[in-house]
């Protein structure tokens, strides 16, 4: 119940402040899913990205960081370089679902570092500077470092995501199959 209890408040959102120093604080939340296989994480991540306003959903093994945030590419039409939006930039004021983010390479996990915490996107290639605005609430789901949870062993230990990206999270669930 306190899962489903965050998913709708995930989804209507919190209200951004801006304090009279100029410091701004986001009002969307992050949450972790962190489960053994078969608990249904992917069919919910699937479910709250087709019922939420600008919903996007990414699977892990087959993106990369720059798939995730934003990339430059070749444009052979206009014989230049043009920037290219990721998943969290275009699911901006609403819900990027991450499935599989243990699968994700550690450089491509960076990535995701200021778009979670900053809600933007910073891009210096190619002689395009850019920041792009990210104002996306994340929900991702991981598997336990080693594919089931021990029960003889601490949660902390067996998430295999570095705590720098663990600490961008508001909400970290663990689901167990019992």
């Amino acid at each position: 119940e306190e899962i489903k209890e965050a998913l709708v408040l995930q989804m209507f959102g919190g209200i951004r402040k801006v304090s009279p120093d100029g410091t701004t604080s986001r009002g969307d939340i992050h949450l972790f899913l962190m489960g053994d296989p078969g608990v249904a994480k992917s069919v919910t991540l699937k479910f709250i990205s087709n019922i939420a306003p600008r919903g996007r959903y990414v699977v892990g093994m087959g993106a990369s960081g720059r798939g995730i945030t934003a990339t430059v590419v070749r444009d052979e039409f206009l014989k230049g370089w043009s920037l290219e939006a990721g998943a969290m930039v275009l699911s901006s004021n609403g819900i990027c679902c991450i499935d599989e983010m243990d699968k994700i390479g550690v450089e491509d996990r960076a990535a995701m570092h200021e778009a979670l915490e900053n809600q933007t996107v910073s891009i210096s290639k190619a002689n395009i500077q850019a920041t792009l605005i990210s104002r996306t609430t994340v929900l991702a789901a991981a598997n336990p470092k080693f594919g089931r949870f021990d029960p003889y062993d601490i949660i902390a230990n067996q998430i295999d995501l570095p705590p720098t990206l663990i600490n961008r999270f508001d909400l970290i669930f663990p689901i167990k199959d019992l």
